[in-house]
């Protein structure tokens, strides 16, 4: 099945509810409208792999759309289905329609996404680091989806709900940032609840049928708590709106790294487990947990800016992503985004000046040292870190032997300096990003276009390398 045919037989039983009057259609109405933003997604070719993320979806849908057949049917459904389809049948609650909505995303996104993502998921491709990246990496790019339907959610619900009170409207803005904060939350549970009920089904049909019992209960009590009185979206915000079925590691936390030169190959987070939900081998480090997607992005949009001068706009990029990329207090954010700025400023100048860019550069490793330990010799990181940036000018030019392998090699030690590794695990997050370098260099040959087609090419390749960074920092 299709996504749009998904679509299609959620339009039908949508106009069913309606005409029926059942209060479950507002959650179907939500659902259907999210599900058409995802597939405008993949028509625009959001995901790294596309026809992964359709099979997904329409697994995904289907979990829900065959509960809500059944409870049509007055057959059983699983427990928090019921607990959710229950209160939207108690028609003397007067309940709102947001909490209709929660209550129903809670079910499907905590019971029924887990399963969803086993299904087009085998245990061996647990396994694959790579690419279980790119995977998770997908998984976090449907958040930004849902996170860009929130405004226009609530503007349907208060259509819905028009008798709103001057409290709602004072507390509109806080459940909005509730509201993308729980769907963070609970969809990075959901990816460690994968995890863990992948290895339940490696063990056999029992053990999986245990953990799976286990995680509708812990679901159906959620739902049920979420039936409760009171300001329901603020609560959330501050315990949570995901669960963790026992023996799982803690979420790991989205961000991304910091500029062109700077970047160090290293989007960082808090994580106190790995981005494939199991525990780190290593002691936590914010320089082992990124998206290579998101990182992709970032670093050809920030590309684009260095080599187009466009400093005010470097600046204020660097400063979003040393913010969320480091968690450093908003005195060594602004100070490391200074610092990242003035290095490519003083290496791109008419006169070049390295040892100016070097000193930047090493201010900045020690400031990331002092708030997080790490890299372990700041002024050695910002030596690799000038040094490559010099080899790759010089490969611009044509002055070196051997194509991109001087390249690949000076990458491949700054990155073993900044993990502490050997390096040989490196070598092929550096090869990709050598050949993202290449068409970035054709891109500027050909004028810096920000509409060429180079752009997006650049961008495939760069999300290569963190995909391929992010599976060699967790061997």
């Amino acid at each position: 099945m299709s996504i749009d045919a998904v679509i299609e037989r959620m339009t039908t039983t949508l106009d069913e509810l309606r005409e029926a009057g059942d209060t479950r259609a507002a959650f179907h109405a939500t659902y259907l409208r999210t599900t058409r933003a995802v597939a405008e997604a993949l028509q625009a070719g959001a995901f790294l792999d596309a026809g992964w993320v359709e099979r997904w979806d329409v697994a995904f849908a289907g979990f829900y759309l065959d509960a809500l057949d059944a409870a049509r049917r007055g057959d059983l459904v699983p427990r928090p289905w019921a607990v959710a389809f229950g209160a939207a049948a108690d028609g003397q609650r007067g309940m709102p329609a947001l909490r209709h909505v929660l209550l129903g995303m809670n079910a499907h996104i905590n019971y029924d996404l887990p399963q969803a993502l086993l299904a087009v998921i085998t245990d061996d491709e647990f396994g694959d680091p790579e690419l279980i990246a790119r995977r998770e990496a997908d998984h976090r790019r449907i958040d930004e989806v849902l996170s860009a339907r929130v405004r226009a959610e609530d503007e349907e619900l208060r259509e819905l709900s028009p008798a709103r009170s001057w409290r709602d409207d004072i507390l509109q803005p806080l459940n909005r940032a509730a509201t993308r904060r729980f769907l963070r939350e609970s969809r990075a549970k959901v990816w460690l609840n994968a995890r863990t009920l992948s290895r339940s089904r490696r063990l056999g049909e029992e053990s999986y049928a245990a953990r799976l019992a286990q995680l509708e209960e812990l679901s159906a009590a959620r739902v049920a708590d979420l039936v409760r009185p009171g300001l329901v979206l603020l609560r959330l915000a501050s315990r949570g709106f995901g669960v963790l079925l026992p023996g799982s590691p803690g979420p790991a936390v989205r961000a991304a790294p910091p500029g062109p030169g700077a970047r160090l190959a290293a989007a960082a987070a808090r994580p106190s487990a790995g981005q494939d939900g199991r525990p780190a081998d290593r002691s936590p480090s914010p320089l082992r947990s990124f998206d290579p997607a998101s990182v992709g992005r970032l670093e050809c949009a920030l590309w684009m800016a260095y080599y187009r001068r466009q400093w005010p706009r470097f600046l204020v990029l660097s400063v979003r992503l040393v913010r969320g990329a480091f968690g450093m207090d908003w005195s060594r954010t602004v100070h490391g985004a200074w610092l990242v700025l003035r290095a490519n400023q003083l290496w791109a100048g008419p006169g070049s000046d390295p040892d100016g860019a070097r000193k930047c550069m090493r201010r900045f490793y020690a400031l990331l040292r002092l708030a997080h330990g790490e890299p372990a010799d700041p002024a050695r990181a910002a030596r690799l870190e000038v040094d490559w940036w010099g080899v790759h000018r010089a490969h611009q030019q044509g002055e070196l032997a051997g194509g991109a392998t001087p390249l690949v090699t000076a990458l491949t030690r700054l990155y073993a300096e900044v993990y502490g590794s050997t390096g040989a695990e490196m070598r092929p997050a550096a090869e990709h990003r050598a050949s993202a370098m290449d068409i970035s260099d054709e891109w500027v040959a050909q004028g810096c276009d920000p509409a060429s087609p180079l752009v997006a090419a650049e961008r495939a390749a760069l999300v290569r390398s963190y995909a391929a960074l992010l599976a060699a920092v967790h061997e």
